[in-house]
């Protein structure tokens, strides 16, 4: 990484797994992070198109503070392949030149990583999972949700659910692994099942062995895709909740794969790599379209 090729920019977008945020730097943002600015630069036929929007950095005390957008302009408490893409744009822009960095979003704080400086691999702390009915949002008694009957898309699952971040509803499969097809029609009745009034995260997930797990996502915003940090995390976390996994495994994607450590207080974190996919300017006409 060389810190004398980089120049200021208006934007940078980078992707993690074929997971694509559009990083804002406030020290050169000409506008303000609305919704209606965020939905119109993730716009993928009007705008440059991306999964999300990253803020950032803003002032902190200590470490470095941003916020994270959904494409559809929401907030989103946190993100794990943009966190790890946020700690890459730090480093790269000249932020920092340290490897450990301190990272603040509404979610809590996180330590981010930087394992090869190279080949961008990036590792986050992701905080403790926290696997309670109110942590995830769910309707009904107070409880713990790492074994919670659910009837959707015409069976019964046995659900994990689980807060990292953001919630996430976990879909363990017994015979084989999730295709997209499986993925998108089971991610779209239980995201929006009447248990979770803001609807939630959905990984269907397969155990390959103790050390391997693959996974299909749909996001409650963005529907299916590649992969997800966060969601990688949540089907470890409930893969080694459940006894059929280790504390490290290889959460294998359709758009890659990630490690996640899960330590005995519950604490997860994720490890991949990190690329950059382009950097610019605002043209004119969509400049003025960013308002305040």
């Amino acid at each position: 990484m060389r810190q004398d090729t980089w120049h200021p920019a208006d934007f940078v977008k980078y992707e993690a797994l074929g997971n694509n945020y559009v990083v804002v730097d406030p020290r050169y943002a000409a506008f303000a992070p609305l919704p209606e600015n965020v939905r119109r630069v993730c716009d993928r036929n009007r705008g440059l198109g991306a999964d999300g929007l990253l803020y950032g950095p803003l002032p902190a005390a200590d470490g470095f503070r941003l916020l994270t957008f959904n494409a559809d302009g929401s907030e989103c408490g946190g993100s794990g392949n943009g966190l790890r893409i946020f700690a890459w744009y730090l480093r790269e822009s000249g932020h920092t030149e340290a490897d450990v960095m301190t990272l603040r979003t509404p979610s809590g704080t996180s330590t981010a990583t930087i394992v090869d400086a190279d080949s961008g691999v990036v590792r986050v702390g992701l905080g403790t999972a926290r696997p309670d009915s109110g942590a995830v949002g769910a309707r009904g008694p107070a409880r713990t949700m790492l074994r919670e009957p659910l009837d959707a898309a015409g069976r019964r699952w046995e659900a994990g659910c689980v807060r990292l971040g953001s919630p996430h509803c976990v879909l363990p499969l017994a015979d084989a692994p999730a295709d997209a097809g499986l993925a998108r029609r089971v991610g779209a009745a239980v995201s929006s099942h009447d248990l979770f009034p803001d609807r939630i995260n959905v990984e269907l997930l397969h155990v390959t062995d103790r050390e391997n797990l693959s996974i299909e996502v749909f996001e409650r915003v963005a529907g299916h895709v590649p992969a997800s940090g966060s969601g990688a995390a949540a089907a470890a976390y409930v893969a080694h909740a459940r006894g059929l996994s280790g504390p490290r495994v290889t959460v294998h994607m359709p758009g890659g794969r990630v490690t996640v450590d899960i330590g005995e207080d519950g604490a997860v974190s994720l490890t991949g790599e990190v690329g950059p996919v382009l950097r610019g300017h605002w043209a004119p006409r969509l400049a003025r379209s960013l308002s305040g």
